[in-house]
């Protein structure tokens, strides 16, 4: 039997593409993304623009969303205390290892960003885009998420995520694994250090290491903690020290973690 999409599924599915996307799109190649035919494409886009959710440039006719999902995304956040619990957290270690450090919640199956705090001084700094997909099997952030799951999970995941795919776009370097035969012994590396480690794989240059985040009432990991920076700084011999930085603000954010799910929601804060 053929399921027929609703309005709202599919008004949905194109906020999704388009907070995905953060670009200006075609409405042809909308359509084809969300596999529906122009017409109907259309009156979905047109609902959205007439809402607020969406707005179309008159000389390209192409479309992207307006901030109202941002800013409601925000406000949501900020109705849990989320970012007000969590920042100062941030701002101590960021303070201590004068690099960045990043917290990512645990969100459909993957990563997203969610806070970041920048301690390197200004001319100094590595400070990339916390709008950007989190590639698992490239980050440090990911490697540690997928070491505290099963193989089997961690791969199902991991090859969602471009695994064996080529790199799109710079997503990350030659120097990142390329398979599952790869993988497997990378995150039993993980589990025996404690900490994901990726050196110039995401990107040339930066080193990364990070920690999961567990909710202290059971335990659940909500998300991940990094820290990051150029790899002329973050050498061998500050690891252990930064791993231990990582371990106590870990153990202070799931202390201070809501107890209502945040990852629900934050792609919404995206």
């Amino acid at each position: 039997m053929r399921v027929v999409k609703g309005a709202v599924d599919r008004s949905l599915q194109a906020i999704e593409l388009l907070a995905r996307e953060a670009r200006w799109m075609r409405m042809s190649d909308i359509a084809a993304d969300l596999g529906l035919e122009k017409g109907p494409a259309h009156r979905v886009l047109a609902q959205l623009c007439e809402q607020g959710w969406a707005e179309q440039d008159e000389q390209t006719s192409q479309y992207r969303l307006t901030l109202k999902l941002s800013l409601l995304g925000q406000r949501y956040l900020h109705g849990l205390g989320l970012p007000g619990l969590v920042q100062p957290i941030l701002d101590e270690v960021a303070g201590q290892c004068r690099e960045l450090v990043r917290l990512t919640v645990v969100n459909e199956g993957t990563l997203a960003w969610l806070a970041a705090s920048q301690g390197a001084a200004p001319g100094l700094m590595y400070s990339p885009s916390m709008h950007s997909p989190i590639v698992l099997h490239a980050t440090s952030v990911g490697k540690v998420w997928l070491a505290g799951m099963p193989n089997d999970q961690a791969i199902e995941y991991a090859l969602r995520g471009g695994l064996g795919k080529a790199s799109a776009a710079g997503a990350w370097t030659p120097k990142a694994i390329t398979s599952v035969e790869q993988l497997i012994p990378e995150l039993e590396r993980t589990r025996q250090r404690g900490y994901g480690l990726v050196v110039e794989e995401a990107e040339p240059g930066v080193v990364a290491l990070a920690v999961p985040v567990r909710s202290l009432p059971d335990g659940a990991v909500v998300g991940t903690m990094s820290i990051a920076g150029p790899v002329t700084r973050v050498r061998p011999e500050r690891y252990e020290a930064f791993y231990a930085l990582l371990q106590q603000a870990s153990a202070k954010l799931g202390a201070v973690w809501p107890r209502q799910s945040v990852g629900a929601h934050v792609s919404e804060a995206a």
